[in-house]
């Protein structure tokens, strides 16, 4: 950022000598041509002024000097008299723009390139009396000249300027970033922003940064706390039941079932370990790119032939219907989403109950005929270890982790879910693409 404002100070610092330069200049020569194309025209009508005391054209040489000429062409631009040059092998010079003016309405300007580079000639011509017309002309540095005469002082100073920049934009960034490189300290030393010299328009980024940093340590600890405490219980199940086994007190039949407890809450912690480390994957994978076309009928089908001896244990029906629409995203990810909605919708569903898939316009909806939800516990279901019934969902070997998991790969594919559930009716979750 430091470098970035540098750089940008610096080419600013640059570009404004050049374009100051460049104005300076301009202005100069505007000014220096309004100049010539003035005292022209004084000298001009000084020398008309004392044509009139003259018998020959060829007197008219009394006034031209070094830095001017004279022209004297008549009516039909035949030239009667010129200061540098034979009049009699002249052209004609009726087609010279100043001269065309001069017969129409008195007077008349021009300039033109010389063929001399870098030199511009300027004309000025007057109708006398009598009908001739009398030009004074004079020769004087182009633009272009201007710009190279004064190349090697235009030169010097841009070098100056160059360095003054460098100078100016090095200690000038240090100074509007000093306040902002405090911003890491302040955040980790929590400084009060009242005791900072920190610009206004940074404090609300401040404050937020710190409320994002708040928020993350609370679920951080929270996190730890739920990991801990969803890990000790099988733990404690477990070892409980191995030291009756251990001590003898378990014996034949009983032996059998403790082996079975123990058996089921290894399960069961596995279960949670695996969807915790899920979960810490899909919050560290989040630049894949969404190019497979995955159809979502065929997603819910294969979920749905994956789950139905589970489901039939229970006498739960599972039917999908609705079109064969596709979506973008990662077939695997999909999948895994559809088959969490469908394990739950099972998990939590009524002896014989229903549970129908619809696939409607990239909407995919699962809906059962379960417990359903409370309205205050809505909001919270897709909580990392949220659970409504603790026990009754530790009971069913739900680990609390299922709908985050749905929650974030559904917004990783760009999609948002809604719930609409009645306690004792059933619950509808949808995801719509």
């Amino acid at each position: 950022m430091e470098k970035k404002i540098n750089l940008h100070l610096f080419y600013m610092g640059v570009v404004t000598a050049i374009i100051g330069i460049v104005i300076t200049t301009v202005s100069y020569y505007l000014f220096f041509r309004s100049e010539v194309k003035e005292n022209l025209t004084h000298e001009c009508q000084l020398v008309a002024e004392s044509y009139r005391d003259i018998f020959s054209p060829k007197e008219l040489s009394r006034f031209s000097g070094k830095t001017f000429r004279i022209t004297l062409i008549n009516s039909r631009g035949k030239v009667l008299y010129e200061s540098d040059a034979d009049a009699e092998s002249m052209t004609n010079h009726l087609d010279r723009p100043e001269i065309i003016a001069a017969i129409e309405t008195g007077s008349g300007t021009d300039t033109r390139l010389s063929d001399t580079i870098g030199i511009e000639d300027y004309y000025y011509a007057l109708r006398l009396d009598d009908g001739n017309i009398l030009r004074v002309s004079i020769q004087a540095d182009s633009i272009f000249s201007l710009f190279e005469r004064s190349l090697v002082i235009i030169l010097i100073i841009i070098v100056v300027i160059v360095i003054v920049s460098m100078l100016v934009s090095v200690k000038l960034a240090d100074k509007l970033i000093a306040p902002l490189k405090r911003m890491p300290e302040i955040l980790e030393k929590n400084t009060s922003i009242n005791d900072t010299d920190l610009y206004p328009e940074v404090i609300p980024l401040v404050e937020e940064i710190r409320n994002v940093r708040n928020a993350q340590s609370e679920m951080r600890q929270e996190f730890t706390a739920n990991v801990t405490h969803e890990l000790k219980t099988p733990l404690t199940s477990i070892s409980g039941y191995a030291e009756l086994i251990e001590s003898g007190m378990a014996e034949g039949e009983d032996c059998r079932t403790f082996a079975g407890k123990i058996k089921n809450e290894s399960t069961r912690m596995l279960t949670l370990i695996s969807d915790i480390l899920r979960l810490s994957e899909l919050d560290s994978i989040n630049d894949t790119m969404l190019s497979e076309e995955v159809s979502l009928k065929a997603v819910a089908e294969d979920c749905r032939d994956r789950l139905l001896h589970q489901a039939a244990d229970r006498g739960i029906r599972i039917t999908v219907c609705g079109d064969g629409c596709t979506v973008k995203g990662i077939r695997t990810e999909l999948d895994e989403l559809v088959y969490n909605l469908v394990d739950n919708a099972i998990k939590y569903n009524r002896e014989n109950g229903n549970i129908e898939i619809i696939i409607d316009d990239k909407k995919l909806t699962v809906s059962d005929t379960g417990i359903g939800i409370p309205g205050e516990s809505i909001p919270r279901i897709f909580e990392r270890f949220y659970r409504i019934d603790k026990s009754r969902s530790r009971a069913k070997g739900g680990t609390g982790l299922g709908l985050s998991i749905v929650r974030h790969i559904a917004e990783r594919h760009g999609a948002r879910i809604e719930v609409e559930s009645t306690v004792g009716v059933g619950t509808s979750i949808s995801v719509i693409f």
